[in-house]
């Protein structure tokens, strides 16, 4: 599982930079009481056999993410619905089913990306997205403003890094205008700091818009 926070970044000894699971994995998976994911020990020939993992696990690291188990493909969809996808575009990408996840082993969904600025578009006009409103509303003379990925807060009056910065909008009177919503191709929705962290308000907006995605364009069965 992947860890969220912007703390939890470590070096291999490679020095390529991974993300540290949730539980770290070393045997076959069983399902500890803290509802993560672990492995169980290989040196008791009397433990009973381990269960396979739940269908869906919520990350407690984030108020959103889940992870829910494709055991057909040899695979997890990482998803920020609570239920599994059947929409492909509803799913931020996979990792490998039952192996200690890092960064070089996710694997992005092509249809993810447009469908999160589809939704975060529709968000803004809304007014869904109160920080970003609060920026604009407070932003000294026109011009443009980013909506920045909120799994590494950069500090006070600096600019997020460019895999952080997820779209820019133009202000013009303390207003955003809608129509000058701009995708930033540096964005990822997964980095060395975690998953995709919309601000507050957005993030719930983004959710309820990838649902209904989801019942709509689901198939029976899903991926």
């Amino acid at each position: 599982m992947l860890r969220t926070s912007a703390r939890v970044t470590r070096t291999l000894p490679s020095g390529a930079t991974s993300l540290r699971p949730l539980c770290a994995p070393t045997a076959p998976l069983r399902l500890a009481r803290d509802r993560c994911l672990v492995r169980a020990s290989s040196s008791s020939s009397t433990s009973p056999p381990s269960p396979p993992p739940p269908a869906s696990t919520r990350d407690p690291s984030h108020p959103f993410l889940h992870y829910h188990a494709l055991p057909l493909r040899g695979r997890l969809a990482l998803s920020l619905l609570p239920t599994p996808p059947r929409a492909p575009r509803t799913v931020i990408g996979y990792l490998p089913l039952g192996a200690g996840a890092t960064l070089d082993d996710f694997v992005p969904e092509p249809a993810f990306l447009s469908t999160l600025h589809e939704a975060i578009k529709d968000g803004l006009a809304a007014g869904a997205a109160q920080t970003v409103e609060f920026e604009a509303a407070t932003r000294p003379s026109d011009g443009y403003i980013h909506i920045t990925d909120e799994r590494a807060v950069p500090p006070a009056g600096r600019i997020g890094e460019t895999e952080d910065l997820i779209a820019s909008v133009f202000v013009q009177d303390g207003k955003l205008v809608l129509d000058t919503y701009e995708p930033l191709p540096s964005y990822r929705t997964v980095t060395p700091n975690g998953v995709v962290l919309l601000p507050r308000g957005l993030d719930t907006h983004v959710v309820g818009y990838l649902s209904k995605v989801d019942a709509t364009e689901g198939g029976e069965g899903g991926k």
